[in-house]
């Protein structure tokens, strides 16, 4: 990537909701609803899960958007953070967030994951998922690829599908197979099939390359988890952490996966 000038870096903020602390008084975004990694329930549950410490730990932040959690665990001490994000203008706010923090165990990769994560093959301690399988066709696939660069732990942070009644305009219930193993949820249409590329690069919260995703009901989920290799699967109860999680955690959940 070529280095963005001063008058490029004013282009790319307000960032669209990572809030992330760049200095004394100074934010990437002055929502305050926006997005504080430090003060949030995923990065609590990921301490406790890590013995309460990140030292020593490679971590890797799929589809990080805008980097606050990427950088949030960089400065909590991990050996290496490494952030994945497709889109330029989101990467371009994680490279502003590296050089402002100036931390040189930070480090943030263009790319999509299903081409980046097989070059880190066994290479992550903790692989965090947040907000990003909910946007993809092909879960057990994702999955997958999570599980082998994996060697320790995995947060996985998304929606399900519930059987009973449709959510946030989901379709029909489906049922889908990967691997010979069956799996029911419903697919949620992520942008038009047709979409100019153009359009499509700018829709910063949606998803890269799937034009629809795949939400399994909860039950099916975690049998995934397990299908693709992992051992012991935990479901979090938000009510045990202070942290933020501003979402509906009847239609959204988070489970520690470890091999």
């Amino acid at each position: 990537m070529e280095d963005l000038s001063i008058s490029d870096w004013w282009t790319l903020i307000p960032f669209t909701t990572h809030r992330i602390s760049v200095g004394t008084d100074l934010w990437t975004s002055n929502d305050i609803m926006g997005v504080v990694a430090a003060e949030d329930l995923r990065t609590d549950v990921l301490l406790q899960e890590c013995g309460g410490s990140l030292a020593g730990k490679t971590v890797v932040d799929l589809g990080c958007l805008e980097g606050a959690f990427t950088a949030e665990f960089a400065r909590l001490g991990a050996a290496l953070s490494v952030g994945i994000e497709p889109r330029k203008e989101s990467f371009d706010r994680c490279e502003i967030v590296r050089k402002l923090t100036g931390l040189s165990n930070l480090r943030f990769i263009q790319a999509d994951l299903k081409d980046e994560l097989p070059k880190w093959e066994g290479q992550f301690d903790v692989v965090f998922m947040a907000g990003l399988l909910y946007h993809v066709s092909d879960p057990y696939a994702a999955l997958r690829l999570v599980y082998r660069a994996c060697r320790g732990m995995a947060l996985i942070d998304t929606h399900i599908a519930h059987e009973d009644f449709p959510t946030h305009q989901c379709g029909e219930i489906v049922e889908r197979t990967w691997a010979g193993d069956h799996y029911k949820g419903r697919l949620f249409v992520e942008y038009p099939s047709d979409v100019d590329p153009s359009m499509h690069e700018k829709m910063l919260w949606a998803a890269y390359s799937d034009s629809f995703a795949f939400w399994p009901l909860e039950d099916d989920l975690v049998r995934m988890f397990h299908d693709v290799g992992f051992q012991t699967v935990k479901k979090i109860n938000p009510a045990e952490f202070s942290g933020h999680w501003r979402v509906d955690p009847t239609n959204r959940v988070i489970y520690i996966c470890r091999k």
